[in-house]
């Protein structure tokens, strides 16, 4: 038998199992939808990428707790800011680390290739710890080390970024858990998203000058006084996750509704938050000159720093029609993150193109990369814009973003088979590192990891939001159109 018919047949158990399970079919998106944005390469290997996506998230997972191992195959070398030289261990310095947004992009992948009952247990750890408190308050810590069980106090062991405790990696578990909810009707982990949002709200706020609040902080641990920073990117997670609870709850019957009335969160007091975000958006981190969102606000004012997550997720959060309505045109945020983090890389002979995390001056280096994971929502939000610009009549443009994304796909899968990673994950950027090469994601932010003795590093992240770009699923949002989602599909949400 070769490996084709395999393949097919391994496929093909795979759903029956699913369905005998109950658990969603792995055509949750819809073929005619995906397959518009897919090469006719993409398409036929489609079926065989959504299955290594998931045998290598199996190959993640860790045996000792559950959670995501973020990367595989990094360097043994790390660098130490205090002594300012390198040291080195027995493991990778990054293999044992499970990032906390990297676990709920996991929790989603396993979502959209059917495999629920694999996102359910993701979040099932999450939702544990999540409750168990930590210096007096609970929360997520930003990452976790996954070679070690639960302590005896009951709580999960932090990771290497310590006690930081932020708001974007805890609102990603939460859009994990209500995904989770929309696409299985399953309403277990409902009430954990609205108590992630709850713990959003009790946090700082930004204050106007007229006393109303806006973007929220990004949390607390150690480092500067995180309560006085206010990040773009954290505050759209935070958006999305209002958004996607607002949805949940209107089409909710009595059960679902008693639920946010038992946690006292209402209508008006999600809309309060979203008045005050739509406010913080506009009038503080948006550049009108620009047309661009700055990176975010701190106790020195206006963090002036470009990054490519503050342009794709802002309009995948918030949605091209909003920003039109409140006077931000989406059309021309594209343009600006075209011109401004768009990049060339060479693999050996390969040239290859894609986005980086900010341009030039972000980084304060003419060193240029190619973000793997950016370009993969960067292709994500073109699909929102081809079709934001079909309904607007704009045909030309329609096509011209529907291209792109077909393009940026293809040119994520070129790095796939030059980097040759098991499963044939995908690595964190487009480049490899010297086990001793110090390149960073901005100017003062973490080392891009290194791989072992020069080698590719396989990246969580990057994988899922590839397996996003090709389904065409984008999870700040519910697109009914072209997703299934159980949940809706209740006799109390029909007669819209």
């Amino acid at each position: 038998m070769n490996l084709k018919k395999l393949l097919t047949l391994l496929f093909v158990f795979n759903l029956f199992c699913s369905v005998v399970s109950g658990a969603p079919a792995p055509e949750v998106t819809k073929k005619e939808y995906r397959e518009a944005f897919l090469s006719p390469a993409l398409q036929k290997d489609y079926y065989k990428i959504m299955m290594q996506t998931v045998r290598f998230f199996d190959h993640q997972q860790s045996a000792v707790n559950l959670l995501i191992e973020s990367f595989r195959g990094s360097s043994t070398y790390s660098y130490d800011m205090f002594t300012q030289a390198f040291c080195t261990g027995k493991e990778g310095s990054l293999d044992a680390q499970s990032f906390t947004y990297d676990g709920a992009v996991a929790a989603l992948s396993f979502l959209m290739a059917g495999q629920a009952t694999k996102a359910e247990r993701i979040l099932r750890v999450y939702r544990q710890e999540f409750y168990y408190v930590k210096v007096d308050a609970i929360g997520l810590y930003n990452s976790y080390r996954t070679d070690m069980p639960l302590n005896r106090y009951g709580g999960l062991t932090p990771g290497i970024d310590g006690d930081r405790t932020h708001l974007g990696p805890t609102m990603w578990v939460a859009i994990a858990a209500l995904q989770y909810t929309a696409v299985t009707g399953d309403l277990h982990y409902l009430s954990l998203a609205i108590d992630m949002a709850t713990w959003a709200r009790q946090l700082n706020h930004y204050r106007f000058a007229d006393g109303q609040k806006g973007g929220v902080c990004m949390g607390f641990g150690w480092g500067p006084d995180w309560s006085q920073v206010y990040s773009t990117e954290n505050n759209v997670d935070y958006y999305a996750v209002l958004c996607l609870l607002k949805e949940i709850y209107s089409r909710g019957d009595h059960k679902v509704k008693n639920i946010y009335e038992n946690k006292n969160l209402t209508p008006q007091a999600m809309a309060t938050e979203m008045n005050g975000l739509d406010r913080w958006f506009k009038e503080v981190v948006y550049d009108p000159g620009k047309n661009a969102f700055h990176c975010g606000y701190n106790e020195n004012g206006v963090d002036t720093t470009a990054a490519l997550d503050t342009i794709s997720w802002t309009i995948a959060a918030l949605g091209p029609k909003k920003l039109d309505d409140m006077g931000i045109n989406p059309f021309l945020l594209m343009n600006y993150a075209e011109k401004s983090f768009k990049v060339f890389n060479r693999i050996g002979e390969q040239k290859v193109e894609g986005f980086d995390f900010t341009n030039a001056t972000g980084r304060k280096s003419p060193v240029r990369v190619i973000w793997i994971e950016g370009t993969g929502f960067q292709t994500v939000t073109y699909q929102l814009m081809a079709r934001y610009a079909a309904k607007l009549g704009l045909a030309k443009k329609a096509d011209e973003y529907l291209q792109k994304a077909v393009k940026y796909s293809d040119e994520m899968e070129k790095v796939s088979r030059a980097a040759h990673l098991i499963e044939y994950a995908l690595p964190y950027v487009a480049r490899r590192l010297g086990e001793k090469e110090i390149l960073t994601t901005f100017n003062d932010d973490w080392e891009i990891p290194r791989g072992n003795k020069g080698q590719w590093v396989a990246s969580s992240s990057s994988t899922a939001w590839r397996l996003f770009a090709l389904m065409g699923f984008n999870p700040l949002e519910f697109d009914e159109n072209n997703i299934h989602y159980r949940y809706f599909d209740r006799p109390v949400a029909r007669g819209r």
